[in-house]
């Protein structure tokens, strides 16, 4: 009885000794891995490091988009409990408001826990927990997008999501850029609640703008009175440099873009060069230059303007004056819609069309901002002369504000065609990685561009455009009136779209100038509702840029 009481204990104990022995192998052996892997969990947790994203300068070094810091509270159970000997009251109390929690119970629940979140700190609150931060807490520092200029520059500047990653404008064109480097990787944690890591995450690069916010900001506030006074639907400016560089450019309504989830898609969408809309008047630059530059005209002609009414293939082709004869120049600078007509249909569609495309219009110019349109031009096989006939007038076709602009630089900066850009360069640490290069292709003769110049010239002058004068400056530019399609057919006889393309100075051009107003309110043509705020627009750039006025020319106060 004895011994086999003896053997079965005997038995019981080898039974014992043998699974405490398959314990120890699996767990330094077999599964050796994995609990390597939940120990160094345990001392060493995997945090989100994120790096800077990279600044966005405007051209005078004023910072237009940055990151600020913001701090998340962590904790640290197992050296809380092992090194603090305090009571730290006010924080634990601050901490248990703040974050409606109960953060001594969260210890004690979790003693061999290594790092716990509790959340972010609000600005006002980040020194005061510096000081008081108790052993076995700690802040990890991540980053905020912030946008100093907010509604002035939003549109071009665009905003990020929660992600860091950018969603509109500047912030999404060149996110690849400007993304810091986000990295998750172990961390050693001290007990005073400082990270010891392996390495830290690379920043992003910085922008440097064409844009001049001291102008921006000018544009932004002409464009907000002019929308008021003049109780439209939108108003769309843009002030471009010879070379295609933008110094300026918005449209309001417009938003805050650190609050963008205020606001509806159209006051974020980039309309100056995505909203399409009928130019009018401003789109003859196309026909006045084809015209000249092919040699069917030579400027010299008269043409009859039919005394205002014009029937042609079914329709009738209306004037504002009503004209009898006008010397080509003064077609242009009364802007008969009647004689633009004939202009284009005596070059017929062939000419027309090779220099409506070799303006760029019916295609992107290439601004590095995202969602631009291409515009919309009629199929040139199946045009018939009526189509002509209107779009010599920027009637039947689509474009957008940047394209008009394009088309006004040709002219500006002597006959070529030059790709508008926002961004001059990229750099970090010092070190320039990119540097914009300017790509101009000629589209036009020297002798087409000083006659186009001439015409324009002269609508400010003594043509539609007088309300662009400024005393001492000679300014050449163009009026448009255009009427807007109707979605039940044909066109609004209450919906009209005025604008005013201005080139400053005319003779030794630095500035193409662009406002378009939608759906004014009462008067409505372009060189009453746009013209004086172009003229406002160059008054201000003379006397920043300090460009001097001639004696010999005089124009209005």
């Amino acid at each position: 009885m004895k011994k086999a009481r003896f053997n079965f204990l005997f038995f019981i104990i080898i039974i014992g000794f043998s699974l405490v022995c398959l314990k120890a192998f699996l767990v330094q052996i077999a599964d050796n891995k994995k609990y390597k892997q939940e120990y160094v969990k345990a001392i060493e947790p995997s945090i989100d490091l994120q790096g800077k994203r990279g600044y966005i300068y405007d051209c005078n070094n004023k910072t237009v988009a940055l990151d600020i810091p913001k701090f998340e509270l962590f904790v640290d159970p197992k050296f809380y409990l092992e090194y603090n000997k305090l009571n730290n009251a006010s924080f634990i109390n601050f901490v248990n408001s703040n974050f409606h929690v109960d953060i001594k119970s969260i210890i004690e629940k979790n003693k061999d826990i290594r790092y716990i979140k509790i959340g972010f700190i609000k600005t006002k609150d980040v020194n005061w927990v510096k000081d008081k931060l108790p052993k076995g807490f700690g802040l990890i520092k991540n980053y905020d997008r912030f946008y100093p200029y907010a509604n002035n520059i939003s549109q071009i500047v665009g905003f990020c999501g929660n992600n860091k990653h950018g969603l509109e404008g500047l912030e999404k064109e060149y996110d690849i850029y400007l993304a810091g480097q986000n990295t998750k990787q172990k961390v050693k944690i001290t007990p005073y609640g400082n990270f010891e890591f392996s390495k830290k995450p690379l920043d992003g690069d910085n922008l440097h703008l064409t844009i001049n916010e001291d102008i921006q900001n000018y544009l932004h506030f002409l464009l907000k009175e002019t929308l008021k006074e003049r109780q439209a639907k939108m108003v769309i400016g843009i002030i471009a440099k010879t070379n295609g560089a933008i110094i300026a450019m918005d449209s309001v309504p417009s938003y805050d873009n650190n609050k963008f989830y205020d606001y509806n898609y159209g006051h974020i969408r980039i309309n100056p060069i995505n909203y399409l809309f009928e130019p009018g008047s401003v789109f003859k630059i196309v026909t006045m230059s084809s015209a000249l530059d092919s040699n069917t005209f030579t400027g010299n002609e008269t043409l009859f303007c039919e005394n205002g009414k014009w029937k042609f293939s079914g329709h009738v082709i209306s004037d504002v004056e009503k004209n009898s004869d006008l010397p080509f120049y003064k077609v242009f600078a009364y802007s008969s819609n009647i004689c633009s007509a004939k202009i284009a249909l005596k070059e017929n569609k062939e000419i027309f069309y090779k220099y409506l495309w070799a303006f760029g219009f019916g295609k992107k110019t290439g601004i590095d901002l995202p969602g631009e349109a291409d515009g919309i031009v009629k199929d040139y096989v199946n045009l018939k002369p009526f189509d002509l006939a209107t779009m010599a007038f920027g009637q039947g076709i689509g474009v957008s504000a940047i394209q008009i602009v394009r088309a006004y630089l040709a002219i500006a900066n002597g006959g070529y065609l030059v790709n508008p850009y926002i961004v001059d360069y990229i750099c970090k640490d010092r070190k320039i990685l990119y540097k914009h290069k300017e790509v101009k292709k000629q589209i036009l003769s020297p002798q087409t561009v000083e006659k186009v110049k001439q015409i324009l010239k002269l609508v400010v002058e003594e043509g539609t455009g007088t309300n662009a004068q400024l005393k001492y400056y000679a300014i050449g530019g163009k009026t448009g009136t255009a009427q807007v399609a109707s979605h039940k057919g044909g066109y609004s006889l209450n919906d009209y779209t005025g604008s005013f393309v201005g080139i400053f100075p005319i003779d030794k051009p630095q500035f193409v100038i662009l406002v378009t107003v939608f759906d004014p309110k009462g008067v409505n043509y372009g060189g009453e509702v746009a013209a004086p705020v172009v003229a406002k627009l160059i008054s201000m750039l003379a006397a920043y840029y300090k460009i001097e006025g001639d004696g010999n020319v005089i124009g209005r106060n």
